[in-house]
C-alpha cells in the first residue's frame, strides 16, 4: 500500500485498539491500516503514552506472598521454542500479505460466488461470533446487500470498492455497525482485495443471499 490512505479508524476505535480492548480479529485489521497511516500510528503512540501516565499514577497493586518465589521459578523453566511463521506469500501479483498477518497460516483463496474468493482466517484469542477473512471481489461484481448483527470493520490492500457512504482504496478502513446496510462494488480496474472482520453473521438482503449464507459461512 503506497497511498496515502483517506479513510480512517475512527478516534474510538483507534483508542480502543491502543488500550488492548478491540475484539481480536479488529485489531488485526487496524494494525494492517497502521502499517500505511503514519497520521494513525502516531495517533495510537499519542494514546499508549496518555494511558501509560495514568497506570503510573494508579496505586500500587498488593502482591500475593509467594509472587516472588513463583516469578523465579518460571526463569528457571526451560524456554519452549515458537513455532516458525509460514512463509509470507503474495495475496495477489504485486500486493504483498500485509505484516500484521505474517505469523498466520494463511490458506489459498476459496470460491465463494461468480467474482468472488474469500480465506477464512483463524485468529488466535478471538471471542465466539468472531470472524476474520480476506476477500477477493473481481472489477464490477456487485456483493450482496446486506447488515450486520455488530461491528464490522474493513481495510482495503488493493483495488477499491464504492457503496452509499463512499469510495474506499488501498490503505482506506470502512466501518460499519448494526444500523447500516449496504452493498459494495468493487471498483473498475484490478480485484479489490480487503481484510474484513466481523462480529456475528451478516443479516442477508434477498431471497437467493439468505439461501447461499449457509453454504458460504458469513
Amino acid at each position: 500500500m503506497n497511498r496515502t490512505p483517506k479513510h480512517h479508524p475512527t478516534e474510538s476505535t483507534l483508542l480502543r485498539f491502543a488500550a488492548g480492548r478491540l475484539p481480536a480479529s479488529h485489531a488485526l485489521v487496524v494494525a494492517a491500516h497502521l502499517e500505511g497511516c503514519p497520521a494513525c500510528r502516531a495517533g495510537v503512540r499519542a494514546a499508549e503514552i496518555v494511558g501509560g501516565a495514568l497506570l503510573a499514577e494508579m496505586p500500587a497493586a498488593v502482591m500475593a506472598e509467594d509472587a516472588l518465589t513463583r516469578a523465579l521459578a518460571r526463569l528457571d523453566e526451560p524456554a519452549s521454542k515458537p513455532a516458525p511463521p509460514p512463509p509470507a506469500r503474495d495475496l495477489a501479483p504485486g500486493v504483498p500479505l500485509p505484516a500484521a498477518l505474517r505469523d498466520l497460516a494463511v490458506p489459498r483463496w476459496r470460491w465463494m460466488a461468480p467474482g468472488i474468493h474469500r480465506i477464512a482466517l483463524d485468529i488466535p484469542g478471538a471471542a465466539p461470533g468472531e470472524r476474520a477473512y480476506l476477500l477477493r471481489v473481481a472489477p464490477g461484481t456487485e456483493l450482496p446487500e446486506h447488515g450486520h448483527e455488530g461491528e464490522e470493520i474493513t481495510c482495503i490492500l488493493s483495488g477499491s470498492f464504492s457503496d452509499t457512504t463512499g469510495t474506499y482504496g488501498p490503505g482506506d478502513v470502512a466501518e460499519m455497525d448494526e444500523e447500516g446496510d449496504h452493498r459494495p462494488v468493487a471498483d473498475a480496474g484490478v480485484p479489490c482485495i480487503c481484510l474484513i472482520a466481523t462480529q456475528g453473521r451478516l443479516r442477508m438482503r434477498g431471497l437467493l443471499a439468505r439461501l447461499i449464507q449457509p453454504l458460504v459461512g458469513v
